[in-house]
């Protein structure tokens, strides 16, 4: 083969090592739980790998290197979750599309229209699908990042209209820590309470026991846990001593 030739060779199949090389995700059809494994795995070595470069940035500058640009917090979402939504599309309408769904409302960071379209197309497709089970947890967080009330209409629409007891004790639990890092103490108790008369899982009805204990402890109007303690003057005190007083807790430290 004359040189001439075998440059050529060597210029038309390098293109296709070098992407399998690569760590951006493989955008070739395959088995979709394979490609959603490959999926995961290289979003999270290139996480990794930004992690790494932007603290030895940050330490750099605090050694007065230069000063690391905003850009460079920002993690690299962008193409995973471009493929997710690639994949998503070639599974319309099959519950193998829900992972890569899940994949998009989990790991989004500044890519909020494909949260918005990730929430619509559950709901289109998928919110009376046993599989959405699996990505329930994730509405909170979508509703945080651009989805907003069409993920907590989805969320509730799970949680009091899906066929599967299961399905919908995972979406109430899901509703009630939500609602519960929004102060919202009175309906996370009550979807709480729903969970103990719709599942008959151990494990979903262990945990609905837990987190109802927590939020009824925490909640507004109940009595605050007791703390003790040595004031300025050194007289031991427990927050008992002054039930019935208006007392500002003041908690503060070094680190």
């Amino acid at each position: 083969m004359s040189r001439t030739v075998l440059a050529a060779a060597l210029l038309f199949v390098s293109p296709v090592g070098l992407v399998a090389q690569s760590d951006e995700p493989a955008r070739a059809t395959q088995d979709p739980q394979a490609a959603y494994n490959e999926l995961v795995r290289s979003f999270a070595k290139a996480v990794e790998a930004w992690q790494d470069e932007l603290q030895a940035a940050l330490k750099k500058q605090e050694e007065g290197g230069p000063r690391v640009p905003r850009k460079a917090y920002r993690p690299p979402t962008k193409s995973f979750i471009a493929t997710a939504q690639e994949h998503a599309q070639e599974l319309a309408g099959r519950d193998e599309a829900v992972m890569f769904l899940g994949f998009i409302l989990k790991n989004a960071s500044s890519e909020r229209n494909a949260i918005k379209w990730a929430v619509k197309t559950l709901n289109s497709d998928h919110a009376d699908s046993a599989a959405i089970a699996d990505v329930v947890d994730y509405l909170p967080m979508a509703a945080t990042k651009g989805a907003g009330r069409n993920a907590t209409k989805l969320l509730g629409r799970i949680a009091e209209q899906h066929g599967d007891a299961e399905v919908r004790a995972k979406a109430l639990l899901a509703r009630a820590a939500f609602k519960t890092e929004r102060g919202d103490s009175s309906g996370a108790i009550a979807d709480l309470k729903a969970v103990q008369s719709v599942s008959k899982d151990e494990d979903l009805l262990a945990e609905a026991k837990d987190l109802l204990a927590e939020v009824q402890k925490f909640a507004i109007g109940a009595v605050a846990p007791e703390i003790e303690g040595v004031d300025t003057d050194g007289v031991a005190f427990k927050l008992s001593d002054y039930r019935g007083k208006v007392v500002l807790l003041d908690f503060w430290g070094f680190w």
